[in-house]
């Protein structure tokens, strides 16, 4: 396993931005960041990673970002030489995606793409009760987690919702679908009653994706990582 950059800080300085490198502002356990993540490797985009403590914000990062959020991306214009920043996940993958054609992952067909924007738009209605769950050990929001993953089992009309290899959509709605096993202790499994066949096979597809496995996060640092957001003592850099 490679070494996790440490998750910069309050008081820390920001590291110097070298000219003709890419930079990513993450947080290793950050889903939003993942969404970037992925992109950047699916397309094959060299990038430095600048780690994040999302609790104790940098004032530097502040500075350029006021809500403090990762994911961002940084770099120097090499025809001007003035530094660019974008925020936001869907807007630093699309614009990672516009920028380098090659292997591009938003389709063609304008209709699909709204499509498919549809369906990573609403994905709150995954995330909602995805943390509904983790806080109330069970006790809430697995009923509507599988009601309105129903929606994603219908839209899917081959091995991903990209078609035959993952599209975009794909990539963005998947980082919390890695996080589904950590909500195995507290009863909710998907497609445990079988009514989700079609997202069950979409996500073995995508655990054995090779874009996949390059940013997957060991599901055991997860585990610590979240048992320590949920008991608000949030901890980003284990020995």
């Amino acid at each position: 396993m490679t070494s996790i950059p440490k998750h910069l800080k309050s008081g820390s300085e920001c590291p110097p931005l070298k000219e003709k490198q890419l930079r990513l502002y993450s947080m290793h356990y950050c889903p939003y960041a993942q969404r970037a993540k992925l992109v950047l490797a699916a397309k094959n985009i060299p990038y430095e990673e600048i780690n994040i403590n999302l609790v104790e914000k940098p004032e530097w990062y502040l500075a350029k970002n006021a809500p403090g959020q990762v994911p961002s991306l940084e770099w120097i214009d090499n025809n001007t030489k003035e530094i660019r920043f974008i925020p936001e996940s869907l807007i630093v993958s699309d614009f990672l995606d516009e920028t380098n054609p090659e292997n591009r992952l938003q389709p063609n067909d304008q209709y699909v793409k709204a499509q498919h924007r549809v369906l990573i738009e609403r994905s709150s209605n995954i995330t909602t009760p995805f943390y509904k769950i983790l806080r109330s050990g069970g006790k809430e929001g697995c009923e509507d987690l599988n009601k309105n993953l129903k929606t994603y089992e219908d839209a899917l009309n081959n091995t991903y919702f990209g078609g035959s290899k993952p599209a975009m959509v794909d990539y963005m709605l998947w980082p919390w679908f890695e996080r589904f096993p950590l909500l195995n202790d507290a009863g909710f499994q998907l497609n445990a009653d079988g009514k989700l066949p079609k997202l069950a096979a979409w996500t073995k597809a995508m655990e054995a994706n090779e874009t996949v496995q390059k940013v997957k996060v060991p599901l055991e640092l997860m585990k610590k990582f979240m048992n320590g957001y949920l008991q608000g003592k949030v901890e980003y850099d284990f020995e």
